[in-house]
């Protein structure tokens, strides 16, 4: 009795934690920025409002291999694959988004997304080309501002950054840049809008197990009793 008590209780845990997380499926498309490695370009799902923004991994910048290197060695995005890249300089901004979908008016969203600043280096040639400065993530619904993330200077590292806004109509188009017009060039991956106020989450591997082990546990604890 004991032993089934105790495996119903795993498996309803297992459960309610995957639960929690099914509840938070993202509206965007491609929010993983997963594409082809393209300078002036962006992954499918998304499109260019302005300038050339530039689709990237860790060995890649501005899509052309050995061309212009990254001012600091990135670490692996956090969501995986490509990213996007996006610079400024005075009045040259870039810009991508899309177009979303089946909103409800009035209801809170929140977006979120990974940054980073590897800057942009490319010192040989006649015309050396550098992007080093501090900038943050800017974030747009049909074109206007609605807050930006942390200001970031140069490091390796990517930040999980995320901010709210409530809907307007059923489709609006989200949109990033960078936040002010300092000559920087930063990246962002794992784009995602999920009703209300928390992130989307994925299920962590122990919770999957915890999930097999409750209904293992009660398939033993259902034997012991039919025999």
């Amino acid at each position: 009795m004991q032993f089934t008590r105790l495996a119903s209780a795993l498996a309803l845990s297992a459960l309610f934690c995957l639960t929690g997380t099914a509840q938070a499926a993202s509206i965007v498309v491609n929010g993983s920025l997963t594409g082809s490695i393209a300078n002036m370009g962006t992954p499918s799902g998304w499109q260019t409002l302005e300038g050339t923004p530039d689709t990237l991994d860790g060995g890649n910048n501005v899509g052309v291999t050995g061309a212009t290197d990254f001012a600091v060695a990135p670490s692996a995005s956090p969501d995986g694959g490509t990213w996007v890249g996006l610079g400024i300089n005075g009045s040259y901004v870039e810009r991508f988004g899309q177009v979303l979908s089946g909103l409800s008016v009035g209801q809170t969203y929140t977006v979120s997304w990974f940054a980073g600043n590897f800057g942009l280096s490319q010192t040989t040639g006649s015309s050396p080309v550098q992007y080093l400065g501090s900038n943050a993530i800017d974030v747009m619904l049909d074109g206007v501002s609605i807050g930006h993330g942390s200001t970031l200077g140069l490091s390796s590292n990517w930040l999980s950054e995320s901010l709210t806004f409530t809907a307007t109509s059923a489709a609006q188009q989200l949109s990033f840049r960078l936040a002010d017009t300092t000559k920087s060039y930063l990246s962002i991956d794992g784009i995602a809008v999920v009703t209300g106020g928390t992130p989307p989450a994925v299920p962590e591997p122990s919770t999957w197990a915890l999930m097999g082990v409750g209904l293992i546990g009660l398939a033993l604890a259902k034997r012991r009793t039919l025999g």
